[in-house]
């Protein structure tokens, strides 16, 4: 297979250039490259060359190679990036060796609740609708609070506001079955748009039979699956009121997720099994609206967004298929979490020296179930932030940026930033210090999870992570006869007090709890190149970062342990309407450290490589897009980590699933 591939690589390069070799109408790719404009965290939307954060974008064309279906499989590609799975509370992220749980997920500039295990399932987050993805690494607390204090992830929709109407299909063979569309109109200077879909995965085991359509599942111990079967169904209305200077942008979104563990047959005559069913639902409502004038802009952001997730055990008969619902308490469970969000912003339009932005965040979050303290819990976050650049000269840039917040729950301190941007010819200069804090949320606090999988409960004692980042990156971009080049170096140190980790309790053996790391750092390095030739883009990246807790030091463990990544990015324009894209990436050892009692045990996951290509054939005018590809070449499906106890999973086991091997996919894009 990977002598193939080259074959097919080498064919493609040589057909192309041979075709092209006497064009001399190279684009500037970089050039327009450069000229994307970004919003996050900006006053106005910015021109990523001039934004005064590092943003990183995953543009349209990768979003688009058809590889990629949802958040959680993006993700896996980018450096700094290590995301995990989970195949009942589904996959979550760490940046810069900080999990998760200190990640701000945001749609248009909306949060995203709704976290397990402290991680937002992001297999959840479709990318249907999405036109590029922002990524700020370090925090950005003085802007988006709490949570944002690893890093910020930045959905932005699609906004080209034109009658369109766009159906996707996708198959892969190891069961999933993906339908969506989008359907859009334009009515003088409103807009409205309905897009709807459902994606279904059958579940997947070690060396199951391919089947190119779902099948029942016969009543023995083949069906369990490692890989639970899952079903998802989403819509979302937009309607968007543009007149004059005033824009009212209105949504309202659903979510729906059913997740099947089917248990295993129980011995001695394998006639039963206790089989648990997941349900999860999100529902999103919101208005944004932005006004204004000659001097200033004011923009208003109202949103309610409600997160449910049912559970539901039944015993199942095997001789007759009969199930019976459980009725003790903890084989059923009903969690609902609500946000209500009113965000003010005033910034000013006209003066280039001096702009500022000025605004309040008012935030109300609840959480209410049996298996929450007391049955329901509430917590009020109130903030004023304000920040404004000065440019003295066209070469330099000053942000300060201060975030004042009180917090129903915890004491929050004052939250300050400051960046500096400097420009000259094609190098730029970015220095920024950041402070960052987080409080716990409800589930660290007073969630009481235990089932067959799981035995995590709440601690109410926790106290609130705060942090301090220290960043600093210099990219260019040189252009060499027809080769063009962007690069970038970035270093960056975290220092953070109170970190929120799971451990073993010692008053219940295979119980966790979570606790406070009194010091937790991380620091590193990374350095990307992209290079550009005619119709070939490639991308070049590394990364080294090292991870260090106080626990460790104690224990005599190295001070820092490191991990190694990199990866490569290659799409290669075939001919007009074709492309062949490549993405791999190695993932490097990550240590991390269990608490049992007294002791200290260190884990080391091991490092995997994972390569995804495809290939786009656009026909008909465009109106059509074939894509085909494989995913996973090196059929990685577990990996091995050295754990001298079983983790928070009350398996011990001593593998980490990481995919479900080599698969094969085919997707089909229309639009009318």
């Amino acid at each position: 297979m990977t002598r193939l591939l080259i074959i097919v690589i080498i064919f493609f390069i040589y057909d192309s250039v041979a075709q092209d070799n006497q064009e001399s109408d190279t684009l500037n790719i970089i050039e327009k490259k450069i000229k994307e404009v970004v919003v996050t965290g900006q006053i106005e939307e910015t021109n990523l060359q001039n934004s005064i954060h590092k943003i990183r974008i995953i543009d349209k064309k990768t979003i688009s190679s058809g590889i990629y279906q949802n958040l959680a499989d993006i993700m896996q590609n980018e450096l700094n990036i290590t995301k995990f799975e989970d195949n009942i509370l589904g996959s979550g992220i760490s940046i810069q060796g900080i999990s998760g749980r200190n990640v701000k997920i945001l749609i248009d500039n909306v949060p995203v609740i709704g976290r397990l295990n402290g991680n937002i399932d992001l297999s959840q987050i479709s990318l249907n609708n999405i036109q590029r993805i922002e990524i700020v690494e370090g925090p950005l607390s003085t802007i988006y609070g709490s949570d944002a204090l690893a890093g910020t992830i930045n959905l932005i929709s699609k906004k080209n506001q034109t009658n369109q109407n766009v159906f996707n299909s996708f198959y892969e063979t190891v069961g999933r079955y993906n339908l969506d569309a989008l359907i859009s109109n334009r009515f003088n200077q409103n807009y409205a748009s309905f897009s709807f879909g459902r994606k279904y995965f059958n579940g997947w085991n070690d060396n199951q039979e391919f089947n190119f359509l779902p099948t029942s599942q016969l009543a023995d111990t083949n069906r369990t699956k490692e890989w639970k079967p899952k079903e998802q169904i989403f819509n979302k209305v937009t309607y968007v009121i543009n007149q004059n200077n005033l824009k009212i942008n209105n949504y309202f979104e659903n979510f729906y997720e059913k997740i099947t563990n089917l248990g295993k047959p129980k011995e001695p005559y394998f006639e039963n099994a206790f089989d648990e069913y997941y349900y999860t639902s999100r529902t999103n409502l919101g208005t944004n609206i932005s006004f204004n004038n000659k001097n200033d802009k004011v923009k208003i952001m109202l949103a309610y967004n409600k997160y449910k997730r049912e559970k539901e055990t039944y015993y199942a008969d095997l001789t007759t298929l009969e199930k019976t619902l459980l009725t003790n308490s903890s084989a059923q469970d009903t969690s609902e979490f609500d946000l209500i969000i009113g965000k003010i912003t005033m910034s000013n339009n006209q003066n280039s020296k001096f702009k500022y932005q000025t605004g309040v965040d008012l935030q109300k979050q609840t959480a209410k179930g049996k298996r929450i303290l007391n049955n329901y819990q509430s917590q009020d976050n109130y903030a004023f932030f304000s920040f404004f650049e000065y440019n003295p000269n066209q070469f330099i840039s000053l942000r300060p940026a201060l975030r004042i917040i009180y917090n129903s729950n915890y004491k929050a301190p004052v939250i300050p930033s400051f960046n500096i941007f400097s420009k000259i010819k094609n190098q730029s200069l970015r220095l920024s210090y950041a402070r960052g804090f987080r409080a716990p949320d409800f589930k660290e606090l007073f969630f009481y999870f235990v089932d067959i999988n799981h035995n995590i409960v709440g601690n109410p004692l926790l106290k609130s992570e705060e942090s301090n980042n220290i960043q600093i990156s210099l990219s260019g971009n040189e252009k060499i006869n027809n080769f063009q080049f962007r690069y970038d170096l970035n270093l960056f140190q975290n220092l953070i007090s109170n970190k929120i980790d799971l451990a073993q309790s010692s008053e219940e053996t295979d119980q966790y709890s979570y606790f406070n790391i009194s010091e937790y750092k991380t620091k590193g390095l990374s350095s990307s190149i992209d290079i550009y030739y005619k119709k070939l883009n490639a991308n070049f990246g590394i990364s080294y970062i090292g991870r260090y807790n106080n626990i460790s030091n104690v224990y005599s463990i190295a001070e820092y342990n490191y991990a190694l990544d990199y990866n490569f990015r290659l799409v290669f324009n075939i001919k007009k309407n074709s492309r062949f894209n490549i993405f791999y990436k190695n993932t490097g050892e990550i240590s991390t450290y269990l608490i049992e009692d007294d002791n200290i045990s260190e884990k080391i996951s091991d490092s995997y490589n994972i390569l995804d290509v495809s290939v786009n054939q656009k026909i008909l005018n465009e109106k059509i897009t074939l894509t085909i590809g494989a995913k996973n070449l090196f059929n990685i499906k577990r990996i091995n980590r050295n754990i001298n106890s079983g983790a928070a999973h009350s398996s011990s086991n001593n593998t980490m699933s990481v995919g479900y091997g080599t698969s094969f996919f085919t997707s089909l894009n229309l639009r009318l």
